[in-house]
């Protein structure tokens, strides 16, 4: 697709994605999308030293996904997530590729917290509010 305002500026879409946005048009007339209630921060390993470096007790991992903020109330909260959780697997896969339209489904996740400490939790998704 290119933007007629911008020359030369264009971007796509994956056509897995596009598959799958039709199917769910096909099901429901809408796309349907999961929610956790989660802030989420991927990690590389410039941003992990600096987290190291300022916050001595952060979980010694070389990549995974920061979670600043618990929503109040939703499926993450319930499953027992906390701010400062480093996401570092999704049912055994890694990141959070996995979620997909898994609305309904347990998810498994694995989280590192500070002192060493790893656990798993299992959250299920709900569908996202279309007006957030």
């Amino acid at each position: 697709m290119k933007v007629l305002a911008a020359d030369g500026l264009g971007f796509s879409v994956p056509i897995d994605s596009v598959s799958k946005i039709i199917e769910h048009f096909k099901k429901s007339g809408r796309v349907i999308r999961p929610w956790i209630g989660l802030k989420m921060i991927e990690l590389n390993k410039m941003i992990i030293a600096q987290l190291k470096e300022r916050y001595p007790m952060f979980p010694d991992v070389e990549k995974g996904i920061l979670v600043p903020t618990v929503i109040p109330g939703s499926p993450a909260d319930r499953a027992g997530f906390k701010p400062g959780d480093v996401v570092v697997r999704f049912d055994g896969k890694p990141l959070i590729e996995i979620m997909d339209d898994r609305v309904g489904q347990r998810i498994r996740v694995v989280v590192e917290r500070s002192s060493k400490e790893t656990v798993t939790l299992e959250v299920i998704p709900e569908e996202a509010n279309p007006d957030m």
